[in-house]
């Protein structure tokens, strides 16, 4: 019978990186799943995530188990304990930001894509969206709408004095209104997909995407999408305007 006495500390440095690398996987798995539609994970700050995960619970607590690791030590079953729960501390805190940091709505505004964080909407404007669909923060991915500027000059202002801190019409869920119904404006934002300047590698992707999809290069169309870390790539339906993907491509798009 294996117990805690004969256990070298090799064996259990082995045995909890097992075990910390399996939680790990499990747990960014069901962020990926829930949270994070692939497409949008690096530019929403993912690699951040997982080197925080890798970092402290697949490494660092093993590692330190290795260290302290002596059966001649009384110690030595709280000690372990103390690693756990610092570890447990750790992968909750990266949970709760990857939470906060989720995309909730993708937002088209008069131009773009913009990707919102549930952090980055404040609750009372989420109460005041005027469509229902809009006023819970999604937790299976972002939901998509387009944005209807207000004509009052007063809430203009607004708008404009919240720019000042950062946020802008897509932080503001009453001006949200269905995607589907923007679709002239979203077509004529977009832009063919020979008008994107890519870098050898984004066009060897975008070559792939286009063969991946079935359709010929003028049934799609662009759009820049903008995260709070990065600038991807939308593509779009020439015809409806609906959103097919987002790419991992940076729309360094030539001048109209």
């Amino acid at each position: 019978m294996i117990t805690i006495k004969n256990i070298s500390r090799y064996k259990a440095a082995s045995i909890h990186l097992a075990i910390s690398a399996g939680i790990a996987v499990l747990v960014l798995s069901v962020m990926l799943a829930l949270w994070y539609p692939l497409e949008l994970f690096r530019g929403m700050g993912g690699a951040q995530l997982i080197m925080l995960i890798v970092g402290v619970d697949v490494i660092i607590g093993p590692l330190i188990t290795l260290i302290i690791f002596n059966t001649s030590k009384k110690e030595l079953v709280f000690d372990l304990a103390v690693v756990a729960a610092l570890q447990i501390a750790a992968l909750c805190y990266g949970v709760y930001a990857m939470h906060a940091g989720r995309p909730v709505f993708t937002v088209f505004t008069d131009h773009q894509l913009v990707v919102v964080t549930a952090a980055e909407i404040d609750p009372e404007e989420l109460a005041k969206a005027r469509i229902e669909e809009f006023r819970s923060l999604s937790q299976t991915g972002p939901k998509l709408v387009a944005t209807e500027p207000p004509t009052d000059p007063g809430e203009l202002s607004n708008i404009a004095f919240a720019g000042l801190a950062g946020l802008g019409i897509q932080h503001l869920p009453r001006y949200y209104v269905p995607y589907a119904g923007k679709r002239e404006q979203i077509l004529k934002a977009s832009r063919p997909l020979t008008d994107l300047k890519p870098t050898p590698h984004d066009s060897k992707k975008l070559e792939s995407y286009v063969q991946r999809s079935n359709r010929k290069l003028e049934e799609l169309r662009c759009l820049p999408v903008q995260t709070k870390l990065a600038l991807l790539t939308a593509i779009v339906d020439a015809h409806s305007g609906e959103l097919l993907d987002i790419l991992d491509i940076r729309p360094d798009i030539t001048p109209r």
